[in-house]
């Protein structure tokens, strides 16, 4: 069975595929080679590799402390390589640091068709750090029409059955597929003025993405069922970011 996160690369994948061919549609040539690698260094701006295995410095409990109003005496540091089995790098640094607070929050899920309320940890969250173009970052996180979205979800299952084909041989594998499409379907991503040179919103993830000064980054803000509070301080939270480490 592919997992999670092969499943979100091949996702982004799809989504960059279909944004490249829509810009060559219209006579551009995708300048694919434009995106700097988090190991080498970026002169053009703040660089990624300054960052490697130090994500809880760029988003400290801090600062995720502050943002929330919650007490960091209670919080939960997740900082851990938990794909490095996958990635085939043992010795690879974490990914992504998480701040979590248990806070009494539940959640409403229908299992079998029972419909239970699980506890639910309030998260904030820094992932993705790489050093990118801001072009092809828009290209990567694009503002999608109905049709385009689609279209991108097209483009994933087109990608599965061509680079993983045993996943359509069963039914965990074709269950992945469809919950990929469906992702991609119901994205509903929101650009966000003000921060940054250019960000994106997704309500359905509570995740903003960031590009300033050649870097991009993720972060997760779900500390309410109000998507508008969990925005709110996801962007406050990628200022005071940009302002007191990147600057």
């Amino acid at each position: 069975m592919m997992k999670p996160s092969s499943a979100l690369i091949m996702i982004m994948s799809a989504l960059l595929l279909f944004s490249c061919n829509t810009e060559n549609s219209k006579g551009d040539k995708p300048e694919l080679n434009k995106e700097v690698s988090s190991a080498s260094k970026n002169t053009s701006g703040v660089d990624a590799a300054d960052f490697k295995g130090r994500l809880d410095e760029l988003l400290t409990l801090d600062m995720a402390a502050k943002v929330t109003g919650f007490d960091k005496a209670k919080a939960t540091k997740d900082y851990e390589n938990k794909t490095a089995g996958f990635m085939g790098d043992k010795d690879a640094p974490p990914r992504e640091c998480n701040y979590l607070w248990k806070n009494g929050r539940t959640i409403t899920l229908t299992v079998g068709g029972k419909t239970v309320h699980p506890a639910y940890d309030d998260k904030v969250g820094i992932h993705s750090v790489s050093n990118t173009t801001l072009e092809r970052f828009k290209r990567n996180y694009p503002v999608l029409s109905d049709e385009e979205k689609e279209a991108a979800a097209k483009e994933f299952e087109k990608q599965i059955i061509e680079n993983q084909p045993e996943l359509t041989n069963t039914e965990a594998g074709r269950e992945v597929t469809e919950t990929g499409a469906g992702l991609i379907r119901n994205l509903d991503p929101e650009e966000i003025t003000g921060v940054g040179q250019a960000a994106v919103w997704y309500p359905k993830i509570n995740e903003l993405k960031v590009s300033y000064q050649g870097l991009t980054f993720a972060l997760v803000m779900d500390i309410s069922e109000d998507k508008n509070l969990n925005e709110e301080k996801c962007i406050e939270l990628a200022k005071m970011i940009i302002d007191e480490k990147l600057q």
